[in-house]
């Protein structure tokens, strides 16, 4: 029996050793994600190319994307990614991150 339980705490502390998970990053760093409570301004006004580029400078996210009804689109999750989804009439209804 103790042998087994020896085996049990010994095969624990191996996969545990090997985690890829860094405890000393702090969680949720503002400094490369993205904000998009700082991009609803443009929610409600059509868009354009300024409009992207302010709403990517004023969110701080990486990348912007424009999504137009029954476009399709990947569902990888992305935190440095603006997302800016619009209605039939090219107005943005929603910014998002992801």
């Amino acid at each position: 029996m103790l042998k087994r339980a020896l085996t049990v705490f010994a095969t624990a502390f191996i996969f545990a050793s090997c985690s890829s998970v860094d405890l000393n990053e702090p969680s949720g760093s503002p400094s490369h994600g993205c904000d998009a409570s700082q991009a609803s301004h443009v929610t409600g006004k059509h868009i354009s190319p300024s409009q992207e580029q302010e709403a990517l400078r004023s969110s701080g996210a990486a990348t912007v994307r424009v999504i137009r009804p029954g476009q399709a689109i990947t569902r990888d999750y992305r935190a440095e990614r603006l997302n800016l989804q619009l209605n039939d009439y090219d107005t943005v209804v929603r910014a998002y991150c992801g």
